[in-house]
């Protein structure tokens, strides 16, 4: 039942294929190797759009610490130690990858409180998705517990407790939303319905809209005198993106009406454009019609599509029910 729950995650949150990606191809590593800031360099750059900071600290003595963001290709899944901090609890990466990221939250030695990490844009864009999953080490900890952190469920199983990723968008210094996302979860009334996340999931971030930065924080049902005792990781990869410089995303801007929605044997535009094109969600183009203003689709199957209208070199697209 989990795994059927994570395949239409995927699919609901998959993207057409308008998006772009950062999928962190463009850093290499050496075999079961991470990087993690020891070079002092503050962070890292990816496709020229992301930035990931990185604090690294030498305490001496061959004791080092991190924090913000890491990078690595390590996918032992069985050793639950701080020595297997940057390995990849699903034990593969996502399709054609050979780099994921890694998120760790450092907290405020005060107060205790978690301090959000924050990848910021060259440019604003519109954010659609990004995957995500457990670090090994957080996982197995959130399983057997250990001297700090407690086995999730406590000893019967029935502690309501839970594990999670808050992802809040910011144009500039402005929130455009947040998105909540369970990387445990443990609070149903059948136990058997408990679960870790283990696979790669993709996370639906379009209510998040056009941003400049993404934040990332964890938060969890175990905590203490000094904040959250379980594991402050979460490893991500392909963030998926639209440049907002190349499209329009307000119908009154294009100044055209898109009707009607549903449809089921005609779509109508209120003005001749250059092209008009339907997508479904694997981003697979179903039908178009050029220098018009009807789409036929009396020969698509029933469900949700994108809409792509092109008119002086402008984009429109929006989401269309066809019955």
């Amino acid at each position: 039942m989990r795994k059927m729950y994570f395949v239409v995650l995927w699919l609901i949150a998959t993207q057409t294929a308008f998006s772009q990606v950062i999928d962190l191809e463009d850093l290499s590593l050496q075999p079961n190797s991470y990087w993690n800031g020891s070079d002092n360099s503050g962070g890292f750059t990816s496709a020229n759009m992301a930035h990931f900071p990185n604090t690294f600290v030498d305490w001496g003595g061959g004791i080092t610490s991190w924090s913000g963001f890491a990078y690595s290709n390590m996918l032992d899944t069985v050793t639950q130690s701080f020595t297997n901090q940057y390995s990849c609890f699903a034990g593969v990466q996502t399709t054609n990858s050979t780099v994921f990221g890694i998120s760790y939250n450092n907290s405020d030695w005060m107060t205790g409180q978690i301090i959000p990490n924050e990848v910021t844009f060259s440019q604003p864009i519109k954010i659609m998705s990004i995957d995500v999953t457990n670090t090994t080490y957080t996982a197995l900890t959130i399983r057997n517990g250990d001297s700090y952190s407690k086995k999730f469920g406590g000893v019967d199983g029935n502690d309501p407790d839970w594990f999670k990723l808050t992802i809040k968008g910011y144009n500039q210094q402005n929130l455009t939303g947040e998105v909540e996302f369970y990387l445990a979860d443990y609070r149903f009334t059948d136990n058997q319905l408990d679960y870790i996340l283990k696979n790669w999931a993709t996370v639906d971030l379009s209510s998040l809209g056009t941003i400049t930065s993404l934040s990332f924080s964890l938060s969890s049902s175990d905590t203490g005198m000094y904040g959250m005792n379980t594991p402050a990781y979460f490893c991500f990869d392909n963030i998926r993106y639209e440049n907002t410089s190349h499209i329009v995303y307000n119908n009154d801007e294009f100044n055209l009406n898109i009707y009607p929605n549903p449809a089921q044997n005609y779509i109508y535009i209120s003005k001749i454009v250059d092209s008009i094109a339907i997508f479904d969600i694997t981003g697979k183009k179903r039908t178009e019609a050029k220098q018009s203003n009807v789409l036929n689709i009396q020969n698509i199957p029933a469900g949700i599509y994108t809409i792509e209208v092109i008119k002086n070199s402008q984009t429109l697209r929006k989401t269309i029910i066809k019955q």
